[in-house]
């Protein structure tokens, strides 16, 4: 079952980022599983995730237009078409 892992440390990048690979490896037992990751070094977060090839969750991390809040949704969604318009105009908005 496709799922994600993942860590919060101040382990160097290097550790943490091979660490991440050996807890994804335990949940990418399939062949029709696609996989990703996701790291940030400055915040000492690491991501992985297993999906199915296709699903919503292969497209994964989602992020805003100006790439600096990233969402990681381990499933599906089937929003309708007014989902998206719906969720930007009510949208908190960020000093730049």
């Amino acid at each position: 079952m496709p799922g994600f892992v993942g860590l919060v440390t101040k382990q160097s990048y290097a550790s943490a980022k091979s660490q991440l690979a050996v807890m994804l490896e335990t949940i990418q037992y399939e062949p029709f599983y696609g996989s990703g990751t996701w790291a940030n070094e400055s915040l000492g977060a690491y991501v992985g995730w297993t999906s199915l090839k296709g699903s919503f969750s292969d497209g994964m991390p989602i992020s805003n237009e100006r790439e600096d809040i990233y969402l990681i949704f381990p499933g599906e969604e089937h929003p309708d078409c007014q989902s998206v318009p719906q969720l930007r105009s009510v949208a908190i908005k960020l000093p730049s």
